[in-house]
């Protein structure tokens, strides 16, 4: 849920990634003075060996102009280059989203060691950009000329925002570099008919780091020797470990310096004002209950039902975006309640979720809207008081002794299964009570397998082909159906086959031959396909030497350095279900298969693999179960002697021998 607000005297923007930058000066193509010791400097006294590094950078916010042509930010960046890995910075990403904002005024240009100077006189372009999180923006891209280690590049820039609306604002402090100085300002929004109260919190600072009031009505922070955020797999989202300030603005009218409590229920109230507005019509939800459930049915089966009809709704959100013309052509009329939801068939997320408290409530089932927040994004602290944080909203259902959450807006989930991102998080449940802070139970890894079966020939020369079949199940389906949808039937054959080649040693072929159950949710996600896995074998001598298993598993790379900068953060949990089979090539047989291995160090994840032989057949029965998300650092250690004996088990022989050499 992003917090935005319509000013009609003025306006406030919205800093959408705060890029590095540096102390802005006046306009054009004025540029900050080189101190010559920077043009020399040959690498970061603070984090020797590092690629680069951000001399300076400035986020200047201004929200003077919000009413007329809309709030602005100026943003300036200035970076070392130490090597040649460190020539990458020189592709710049802008992100930005285009239906409220613009990036103009882009300059930027290159200083040799010897002092020499390259302009940037290229354009830039538009391209989309998918960050860490999954979200999608669109970016103004460039790239500086001549970089070479030894140079400094810098560009700056202002993103122009549209005016009277108020979104919430960033500063964000972290980047995946080094920062050795940064300062920041924002020039708050101001009106003699409108108050919009300006608040902050700040997340991975010191305490006495914190903006401070200058004598304009400013405020301004400067900060030292932020350190980069490495870039590991399975890191926790961005935003929970970046330094960062965050502004927030109360609703016009909000009571100043109010408690917690009296806030949270002031926001319960307004957000339940609404779901009992748009569910009021009790007579449409009876008369649609009556036509969806049975009298007999049991209390599971009766939601299971109300769920399924929710979902036969037509979600606007999952929709491409549709240009002004298309929307008028289209002509979709407003859902001001739930009658209208149903005479029309369509509506938003959070009308369907609406739509099926009001059912559920309709059938005797007590039901509430939850607010969550998303931890894919953030993590919700009440005391913070900002009801930005619950940016998402699913639904509660009791029926006897058993709690459901549920969010059917979520059209790609069956019954029971949760996007994980709502998971393992903490919201408020509406009209229950005051201040009514709920935490949504976690996934078990049971809700999100990969079954691979696969039955193969073996050549003599170690060539491994024939058939694979995959189930994706929960989570794994649901997120690969939803992910895809706007994707032709060619568009997914080719991203699931491109998925399931990578499980597979390098130099091996997946052709996909068909899948099954793409639009019946309830059901596994089937795809079959033939495979062909070219030296699969290793002969030595007259034996045949075949790994135990023909996947590799994802946390190979992940877990091969030593040194871990982030926590482990793995999205949801989850298991490997593996049965493969071998078929020996003419003239051999089985020799020998490894013994069972059984790996629990803990709860939070186990393996085993187990082999069995027959004649020329051999079957290995493999699970890999992940069911913890956060892992601290100093964990790591432990973590990655697991994935480490999971590989090496992986990877042991089944020896194939010679029907002739075995005879004698």
């Amino acid at each position: 849920m992003i917090r935005a607000r319509r000013v009609w005297y003025g306006f406030i923007l919205v800093l959408l990634l705060c890029m590095p930058v540096v102390q802005s000066t006046s306009a054009g193509d004025d540029w900050l003075p080189i101190p010559p010791a920077d043009l020399a400097l040959k690498d970061n006294p603070e984090q020797p060996g590092a690629h680069a590094m951000i001399l300076y950078r400035e986020s200047a916010v201004n929200e003077k102009y919000v009413s007329t042509d809309g709030a602005s930010i100026t943003e300036y960046v200035r970076i070392k280059i130490f090597t040649q890995e460190g020539t990458d910075e020189a592709n710049v990403e802008i992100p930005f989203r285009k239906e409220s904002a613009d990036v103009r005024e882009i300059r930027a240009r290159t200083i040799h060691p010897d002092g020499s100077i390259v302009n940037f006189d290229g354009k830039p372009f538009e391209k989309i950009i998918e960050k860490r999180s999954g979200e999608k923006y669109l970016a103004k891209t460039f790239t500086l000329p001549d970089v070479q280690p030894g140079c400094i590049i810098e560009f700056k820039y202002r993103t122009q925002y549209k005016p009277r609306i108020l979104y919430d604002e960033y500063w964000v402090l972290s980047s995946h570099l080094y920062t050795r100085d940064g300062h920041f300002s924002i020039f708050p929004y101001q009106s003699n008919y409108e108050n919009f109260p300006l608040y902050f919190r700040q997340i991975g600072l010191p305490t006495k780091a914190k903006p401070e009031r200058q004598t304009d009505g400013t405020y301004a922070l400067t900060v030292h020797d932020i350190p980069g955020i490495e870039d590991e797999a399975y890191m926790p989202p961005l935003k929970t470990i970046q330094a960062r300030v965050e502004f927030f603005h109360l609703d016009q009218g909000s009571p100043v310096n109010e408690t917690q409590d009296h806030f949270w229920a002031r926001t319960d109230k307004k957000w339940n004002d609404e779901l009992e507005h748009f569910i009021s019509n009790k007579k449409a939800l009876d008369e649609e209950v009556s036509r969806i459930v049975s009298p007999g049915d049991s209390p599971e089966t009766k939601l299971r039902k109300i769920y399924a009809r929710v979902q036969q709704i037509r979600d606007l959100n999952m929709e491409m975006r549709k240009t002004e013309k298309e929307e008028k052509q289209e002509n979709l009329k407003k859902n001001s309640n739930v009658e209208d939801m149903l005479r029309h068939g369509y509506g938003n997320g959070r009308e369907m979720n609406f739509l099926f408290v009001g059912l559920a409530r309709a059938a005797g089932f007590d039901s509430a809207e939850v607010f969550v927040a998303p931890r894919n994004n953030n993590f919700f602290a009440p005391q913070m008081q900002d009801a930005s944080e619950l940016r998402a909203d699913i639904v509660w259902t009791r029926a006897g002794a058993q709690e459901y959450f549920l969010d059917p807006a979520a059209v790609y989930f069956p019954f029971g299964i949760l996007p994980w991102y709502e998971t393992s998080t903490n919201g408020m449940r509406l009209g229950k009570k005051p201040n009514d802070f709920v935490t949504v139970p976690g996934s078990a890894s049971a809700d999100a397998t990969v079954v691979r079966h696969a039955e193969l020939s073996i050549d003599a020369d170690g060539v491994a082909s024939g058939k694979l079949e995959v189930d994706f199940t929960g989570q794994m389906a649901a997120l690969r159906r939803e992910e895809n949808h706007l994707q032709d039937d060619t568009g997914r054959r080719k991203t699931l086959e491109d998925e399931i080649k990578d499980w597979l040693p390098e130099g091996s072929t997946f052709e996909l031959v068909r899948i099954d159950n793409w639009d019946k949710t309830d059901l596994p996600l089937h795809v079959e396909g033939t495979v062909k896995l070219s030296a699969f074998g290793s002969p030595v001598g007259r034996r045949l030497l075949i790994p135990a298993t023909v996947f590799l598993a994802p946390q190979n790379k992940a877990f091969q350095t030593a040194v871990r900068h982030n926590s482990v953060y793995f999205r949801y949990p989850n298991e490997e279900i593996d049965d493969v089979k071998f078929q020996a090539p003419a003239g051999y047989k089985i020799e020998t298969v490894p013994a069972l291995k059984e790996i629990k160090p803990g709860t939070a994840v186990s393996y085993e693999i187990s082999a069995s032989q027959q004649g020329s057949q051999a079957e290995v029965k493999r699970r890999l179960v992940i069911n913890g998300l956060l892992f601290p650092v100093q964990y790591y250690a432990s973590l990655r002697s697991f994935f480490n004996t999971v590989k090496s088990n992986d990877e042991e022989q089944i020896v194939l021998q010679n029907s002739e050499s075995a005879k004698n």
